[in-house]
């Protein structure tokens, strides 16, 4: 059964330049709007226990769609299912009542979320314990820090145990250390067979928390599949638009100290340790990335990565994944992947770097280098080769 189906959703607006514009429309009877189209033909699907992360830049109708799956907004067309109990964390401050303290809207949100007295009751103390709000927690909310906010409506959300879990950007609102801890709960929820979807402009955590993604483009699906295929196309789409950039982000050390990491320099090296922009197949090569810490030392892990100029990922792998601890960065550091045999076929390829944190999940800053040239003597078609041998017909027959 699928927890999610959206078949052909649209969304239109009518836009009034000025108030009296809708009287004239009643009066006339003729358009005096303009139609704004967030959403245009959506369809997807998504499993019970599946992971659907929604990427897009600023506009592009992301937090429409979430709107129209939380129920908060009707569709103009199409047809959107939903089973199991759902929450939602959307907009900041959504759903609660600014007059009310915040133990007030506990109870209020989660009654609306369909958890009777009881059921609130019991769960009351670890949703204020999981927010850190006790001393504000009879508070009017009109009162609380945007981050607070966030801090209160997470811990709602993912105190009623649902069925269907979606997060909106507003975990980018907050301080470092809750992020981490609303990541953990949100790790937990897909490790227990709850279904998430989840907006964000973090590829780390989209790649990390979700099998699949959807990247939607001026209202549209502009790619729907494996979230490491669609990530690769919009990050590809990004730099052709606007080049590549950095985005060197800050990072709060064990000792709460802020600090900042920054990759200063990727080199693809050959195996004597030298500069090189051309390496053969099979050839050994070294990727050495250097990074620069200011500020306290703070762990977190590396990411390295092969791609096709266009975008297209063929291999990445990160300090994570191959079951190291996290790197603790301090000040200027040498770090190195060593690849005893390329198998990649010839053709012009870039490297990619990424630090991000100890969990690998947000994205901290980012390094590309290329194109490099990879020559082969093969003349075999797609990305690597391998070893292979063919058995003919004729050879069988010969064999008898």
């Amino acid at each position: 059964m699928n927890a999610v189906e959206a078949e052909n959703l649209s969304k239109h607006y009518q836009v009034y330049l000025k108030p009296f514009d809708r009287l004239k429309e009643a009066v006339l009877r003729k358009p005096c709007h303009d139609r704004v189209d967030a959403l245009t033909d959506v369809s997807f699907e998504i499993s019970e226990g599946g992971t659907l992360g929604i990427i897009g830049e600023n506009g592009a109708g992301k937090s429409t769609l979430l709107k129209i799956l939380a129920g908060t907004v009707r569709p103009t067309s199409g047809r959107m299912a939903r089973n199991g109990r759902m929450a939602a964390l959307l907009e900041l401050g959504s759903g609660f009542h600014p007059d009310f303290s915040g133990r007030q809207n506990i109870y209020l949100n989660a009654a609306l979320l369909g958890l009777k007295e009881k059921e609130i009751r019991d769960r009351e103390q670890s949703i204020i314990e999981f927010s850190e709000l006790k001393n504000a927690i009879d508070r009017p909310v009109k009162t609380y820090s945007s981050g607070m906010y966030v801090r209160l409506a997470f811990s709602i959300a993912t105190s009623v145990d649902p069925d269907v879990l979606i997060i909106d950007e507003a975990l980018s609102v907050g301080d470092q250390r809750f992020q981490q801890k609303c990541i953990d709960r949100m790790m937990g929820f897909r490790e227990a067979n709850k279904t998430l979807i989840i907006c964000s402009h973090s590829m780390y955590l989209i790649n990390e928390l979700c099998a699949r993604a959807i990247w939607l483009r001026n209202g549209r699906v502009q790619r729907l599949g494996n979230t490491a295929d669609v990530v690769s196309a919009y990050l590809a789409y990004q730099e052709d638009a606007k080049g590549s950039t950095q985005n060197g982000s800050r990072q709060v050390s064990d000792n709460g100290e802020v600090s900042d990491i920054l990759i200063e320099d990727v080199r693809l090296m050959n195996e004597k340790g030298e500069s090189v922009d051309t390496v053969h197949q099979f050839q050994s090569v070294i990727i050495q990335v250097k990074t620069k810490t200011t500020g306290a030392p703070v762990r977190g892990h590396l990411a390295v990565g092969f791609g096709f100029t266009s975008g297209k990922q063929v291999f990445e792998t990160t300090t994570k994944m191959s079951g190291l601890a996290p790197i603790l960065f301090s000040g200027t550091q040498i770090t190195e992947l060593c690849i005893p045999s390329i198998p990649i076929l010839g053709g012009n390829y870039v490297i990619r770097a990424r630090v991000g944190d100890e969990h690998a999940l947000k994205s901290i800053d980012q390094m590309s280098i290329g194109p490099f040239v990879i020559s082969s003597d093969h003349p075999e078609i797609g990305m690597m080769w391998m070893a292979h041998s063919w058995k003919t017909p004729e050879a069988s027959v010969a064999a008898h």
